[in-house]
């Protein structure tokens, strides 16, 4: 996103990260396990590789808002990031339905509204913005 672009409106930085999300299911199928227990019983050397990971996705995200975003305080920016990094721990199961799970909440009269990940992240994404 920074490289190939010189502006972007709020509404395609949400896009962009959406459809980013969108195509990283089974990493926020991971995301969203257990992480605390995976994360303490993973070999030291994975776990850093993923910590690795996971810095650069956030040094990338503020850049992206840092570029895009001039009227963004660093604070501002920090808070972004601190409510959408954790949000993503929790996207899919909000996403992922199974048959049973859609059944109970019908039985149980929850009014629910059901997204896909694109849906949620960008909604999210659009508020934070």
């Amino acid at each position: 996103m920074n490289q190939d672009n010189e502006t972007l409106s709020k509404e395609q930085i949400a896009d962009e990260l959406a459809t980013s999300l969108a195509n990283r299911g089974q990493l926020l199928k991971l995301l969203s396990m257990n992480n605390f227990d995976m994360e303490a019983n993973s070999r030291p050397d994975l776990l850093v590789s993923f910590k690795v990971a996971y810095g650069e996705s956030i040094k990338c995200v503020r850049s992206i808002l840092t570029k895009f975003c001039p009227e963004k305080s660093p604070q501002e920016i920090q808070n972004i990031l601190y409510v959408f990094f954790p949000f993503m721990f929790g996207i899919y199961p909000y996403t992922a339905v199974t048959d049973k799970q859609r059944e109970a909440m019908k039985q149980a009269n929850v009014d629910y509204v059901y997204q896909s990940i694109f849906e949620i992240t960008n909604n999210c994404l659009l508020k934070l913005l």
